[in-house]
């Protein structure tokens, strides 16, 4: 088994990191049942943000 960080492995985490930070700038820090955005994976990420993004254009 390989623990060596592979290209992909690395790029997940930095798109976790960054949108982490974008959620944090728009204070989101945390869903509803507390769970903290740094435990959360890219697939709950990406779709909070995608959310987030599309309230700000309803309004």
């Amino acid at each position: 088994m390989n623990i060596t960080p592979t290209y992909l492995s690395r790029g997940v985490e930095h798109r976790r990191y960054s949108l982490i930070n974008k959620l944090e700038l728009i204070g989101y820090t945390k869903d509803r049942v507390g769970k903290q955005t740094k435990d959360m994976t890219l697939t709950e990420l990406e779709q909070i943000y995608i959310n987030l993004q599309g309230q700000s254009f309803d309004g």
